[in-house]
């Protein structure tokens, strides 16, 4: 991590932020973004955990769930950033340290598939979204454990698809960026 001045940080963070709940909203209007747009913005708290630090992405993280949480429309989408694809990034730097890999994928795919449960169970049984449960009533018995299977493929395409994409970042744009002391 690069020093940079606390001023420099913070618009860098809300900078960051502020794309985050752009993206958001944008694929509130987009019918088939309810996953791509939350993956994107994990994808953009990436520079800030590499330029800032962990608690500054932690922080952003949490400042773009809550306006997520109130200014988003489709609540499918906002819960899919809060719980599942915008903080994975930052916890897969940590899941990442652990060793031999069949215990670290083990312990991944369980975070995923929780956070899954979570999200939809706190949709359906906090929010009472009808359309979520009707959805869910109209598949068929195979379906399900089609999506969960599906769901963690999704899980391997975005964790190697964020080892290359932090490479890019770090090859490629991290040295256009100004250079703070």
């Amino acid at each position: 991590m690069r020093r940079q001045t606390g001023s420099w940080r913070v618009a860098f963070c809300g900078i960051m932020a502020g794309l985050c709940v752009a993206v958001m909203l944008c694929g509130s209007v987009l019918p088939l973004a309810t996953f791509c747009a939350p993956a994107l913005g994990g994808i953009l708290l990436v520079p800030v955990l590499i330029e800032c630090g962990a608690k500054a992405a932690w922080l952003t993280w949490l400042a773009v769930s809550l306006i997520c949480a109130l200014t988003v429309p489709d609540l499918e989408l906002a819960f899919a950033f809060i719980f599942l694809l915008g903080y994975y990034p930052l916890l897969k730097v940590r899941l990442d340290r652990i060793r031999p890999a069949a215990l670290r994928w083990g312990v991944k795919l369980t975070v995923w598939n929780g956070a899954i449960a979570a999200m939809y169970g706190t949709l359906t049984l906090v929010f009472r979204l009808e359309y979520i449960i009707e959805e869910l009533r109209t598949y068929q018995s195979w379906m399900l454990p089609l999506l969960l299977v599906l769901g963690n493929l999704t899980l391997w395409i975005y964790d190697r698809a964020l080892v290359n994409i932090t490479r890019v970042y770090l090859v490629r744009i991290r040295p256009l960026l100004p250079k703070r002391r």
